[in-house]
């Protein structure tokens, strides 16, 4: 009736749906801003589902407007539920998380030790010692980072670590992966760079890295320890195409090596990566014939700024955990719905190319190294061919003239439990024993190419 005040309840109703139109405009805008100011349209086709999602929101909370009061507080009850659920899931996936490493150890290897301490206590107990630790720095961190790179005065994108250093790098197996860092950052013993002759250089992401075993059982060090040649890792986690394309530029047209071993990460190299990659006008110029940052002689510089860096995380660690917790990024990688498609695009046909004419010009060969991921193994994969496009990558590299190591094929498939060679059978790296295995499979496929 006309004049009746309308109860409380349904205030509330009709200021929570507005709230939601609000939340619906904002999604929207954000999607949009994400994508094309920040990433300049790399991620126009990715972001097409959370368009939808708002919009759908939009109108849907619009209509809600037009329906009656007990309907429009029974749909804003509802919603808040299902809102709650959602973040009360998350909470529970970032915390069963948080504990998940130790956790198998503790419940199935009862006995064996397994280090608990985070990587900030760990290098606090190394320094307590007198010994000079610090945390290892990936150049995907630095592209992610705007503000960080805004802010320096010379653009400069380190593509290796900090010189001479104990890097505390990570843990998966019970062990804190720990090791000395050369005089570009990398994980070496320094004296290789003065080798002059080059065997073996890999380039690559955290497998190549030597993530997450100790000293001496990551891929380089098992070539070396097999081969008994001179062998250079430039592999640092999180790198991608074109990271990798720089870092050839920068550390191997000078070492002119005889086999240059590209490794290529299934997981995200394509997916991820390279999306990321593409941003950074920096990166987009090793494309050009010449362009470098002649990183090998700004060393001194390249250790200020990450140790700048280093500082500067430690004070905004919180608010980036908080970021993840309000998008609910945990429980999304969990489903699997931040896992994006595989995009075989001219782009990595481009990289592949310059990585392939530059190696050969010094009379090198390239090599191409298929790597694949746990999820490959821990699910019921019937199309090993069509599964992250494999054949299709594969099939793209062949047709580029580089040969071609695929870890599926000429080591994986062929043992009866490929979860083994990953810690506690979990969604990790590999582990000290198919670092070996996998040293052993690329070292015997490139001697039958050689001789062919």
């Amino acid at each position: 009736m006309a004049g009746v005040a309308l109860p409380k309840r349904f205030w509330y109703a009709k200021i929570m749906i507005g709230l939601f139109l609000v939340g619906g405009l904002y999604f929207l805008a954000y999607s949009y801003g994400r994508a094309e100011l920040i990433y300049h349209g790399h991620e126009s086709a990715s972001v097409q589902k959370y368009y939808l999602i708002a919009v759908v929101g939009i109108v849907f909370w619009s209509a809600v407007l037009f329906l009656s009061h007990e309907t429009q507080l029974a749909l804003v009850l509802i919603t808040k539920s299902i809102i709650f659920a959602f973040y009360l899931i998350e909470g529970i996936v970032f915390l069963t998380l948080s504990f998940s490493a130790s956790q198998p150890l503790k419940e199935n290897h009862s006995g064996i030790f397994f280090d608990t301490r985070s990587k900030q206590e760990v290098i606090k107990d190394f320094k307590d010692q007198g010994i000079d630790a610090v945390t290892s720095v990936h150049p995907w961190a630095l592209i992610d980072d705007y503000d960080f790179l805004n802010s320096m005065t010379t653009p400069l994108l380190p593509l290796g670590g900090i010189a001479n250093k104990t890097v505390v790098h990570c843990n998966e197996s019970g062990h804190y992966a720990v090791y000395q860092s050369d005089r570009f950052g990398f994980n070496n013993p320094d004296f290789v760079w003065g080798h002059k002759m080059i065997d073996w250089f890999l380039i690559g992401d955290s497998f190549v890295h030597g993530a997450c075993v100790s000293e001496g059982f990551d891929i380089a060090s098992q070539i070396r320890l097999q081969t008994g040649g001179s062998v250079i890792n430039v592999g640092s986690s999180g790198n991608g195409p074109l990271i990798e394309l720089a870092t050839l530029t920068e550390y191997a047209e000078d070492q002119k090596p005889k086999h240059v071993l590209w490794f290529y990460y299934e997981g995200n190299d394509l997916e991820r990566n390279l999306r990321k990659e593409k941003k950074s006008q920096l990166l987009m110029q090793y494309l050009e014939s010449g362009f470098s940052q002649r990183l090998r002689a700004k060393q001194p510089k390249i250790d200020t700024l990450l140790l700048n860096y280093i500082s500067q995380q430690k004070q905004r660690k919180e608010a980036v955990d908080y970021k993840r917790l309000l998008r609910l990024f945990h429980l999304r990688e969990r489903l699997g719905l931040n896992r994006l498609v595989v995009n075989v695009e001219p782009l990595f046909i481009e990289i592949m190319s310059h990585a392939r004419d530059r190696v050969r010009k010094w009379g090198g060969e390239l090599y191409f190294i298929y790597v694949p991921e746990f999820y490959r193994y821990a699910g019921d994969i019937k199309d090993h061919d069509g599964y992250r496009k494999r054949k299709l990558v594969i099939d793209t590299v062949e047709a580029l003239g580089i040969p071609v190591v695929d870890l599926h094929q000429d080591f994986f498939s062929n043992v009866v439990d490929p979860l083994s060679f990953f810690p506690l059978k979990m969604a990790k790296h590999y582990t000290a024993q198919g670092y070996q295995q996998v040293a052993k499979t690329v070292v015997n496929q490139v001697n039958l190419f050689s001789h062919h």
